[in-house]
């Protein structure tokens, strides 16, 4: 099942017309870091992800992060992180990206 969803995540990448994108409380693995990396890589149009209570919040790793500061469209992203996920890692990712998106537009 995960792997179905993760292969329909990464093809609405190639959706131009796709804005909103709502993942919340969706069960993943590494691989729905890789294609949630690669749909916002590859995307013209998410203006928003939300990823509330997703368990994948506890894996997004420094390319996610990436990609969320070198989206050209990403306007809204919803984490809604439990605090034992906040660690000091993920806090430095989180807000080089949200600097990076900030200055890119």
């Amino acid at each position: 099942m995960l792997k179905s969803v993760n292969s329909v995540i990464y093809n609405l990448a190639f959706s131009p017309k796709i804005k909103f994108i709502d993942l919340e409380g969706m069960k993943s693995d590494a691989e729905a870091v890789e294609a949630l990396f690669k749909l916002l890589t590859i995307s013209g149009s998410i203006e928003t992800l939300n990823l509330r209570h997703a368990s994948v919040n506890n894996i997004l790793n420094e390319e996610f992060f990436k990609s969320v500061g070198q989206s050209q469209t990403l306007k809204y992203l919803n984490l809604d992180l439990d605090t034992e996920v906040a660690n000091n890692t993920f806090i430095l990712h989180l807000a080089k990206a949200i600097s990076m998106n900030a200055k890119g537009k």
